[in-house]
């Protein structure tokens, strides 16, 4: 298989043409004429994703965040885009993206952790696609809490929590990634309680009160992509790792720091 035929294999699962606007999907650097051997998968690509890529022997990072948003005048070798896209070219590696495609798509993001946490009667949180709402047995919020944290994989004292109005939770809605702005929507489908991330304070101080909402951040909330496309690319025949390099930019201090 080559790089373009790993491009066409996920399009078939998470169609680029459902991607935002916005977005940049697809090839970001790299020859589309390239074997591909074996696969690094990421959420973000860091420098330290690149070396791990050359050390693991893999020919191809496939990222979720796109390497490249916006259109570039120039390549600084001094800059850390500079670096990676240099080193890229001179180890022959590939770096693929997909994005809001896997966001909005049937069976993307928001319906794998929505099926990791046993929700049933899916449908879509907004128009575009993006985020999922479903019912659950019945359960106290604070064991909800609990799955949350087992589930993504989240330390609980990482989590913030806004109070809302009923402690047993029958219908969630989830929204990997950034999805304050969706609170409001996710009121309205009667959801008792909202996962998401980045929400912002008065968002927050909308929300109280009247629907539970989880902020598991950016990261935990999207990391579960690596999963879901290593078991895509697998059934698929080809040889994937997860990246053991943690691309969080925040650090948990829990009780203190340092």
């Amino acid at each position: 298989m080559r790089v373009k035929n790993l491009i066409e294999l996920v399009d078939r699962y998470f169609p680029l043409n459902i991607a935002m606007e916005w977005d940049n999907c697809g090839l970001q650097v790299g020859n589309p004429l390239t074997e591909v051997r074996k696969v690094l998968l990421c959420l973000d690509v860091s420098l330290d994703t690149v070396r791990e890529a050359i050390q693991k022997r893999c020919d191809v990072i496939v990222s979720h965040h796109p390497l490249i948003f916006k259109g570039l005048k120039n390549v600084d070798f001094s800059q850390s885009l500079g670096q990676i896209l240099y080193l890229c070219a001179k180890e022959n590696i590939s770096i693929l993206s997909f994005h809001t495609n896997v966001d909005a798509a049937e069976g993307g993001m928001a319906d794998y952790i929505a099926s990791k946490l046993g929700l049933k009667t899916l449908e879509s949180l907004d128009e575009t696609g993006i985020g999922k709402v479903g019912y659950t047995q019945p359960i106290d919020i604070k064991l909800l809490i609990e799955k949350v944290c087992h589930t993504l994989q989240v330390p609980a004292s990482y989590l913030r929590v806004v109070e809302g109005r009923n402690n047993t939770i029958r219908k969630v809605a989830i929204c990997p990634g950034s999805g304050g702005d969706l609170i409001k929507k996710a009121f309205e489908k009667g959801a008792d309680c909202y996962i998401t991330g980045d929400v912002k304070y008065h968002q927050a101080q909308e929300a109280y009160g009247s629907i539970w909402v989880i902020d598991a951040g950016h990261y935990y909330t999207e990391k579960p992509f690596c999963e879901l496309m290593k078991g895509i690319l697998e059934k698929e025949g080809l040889s994937c790792e997860i990246s053991e390099v943690s691309t969080n930019p925040f650090t948990n201090v829990g009780g203190g720091y340092g």
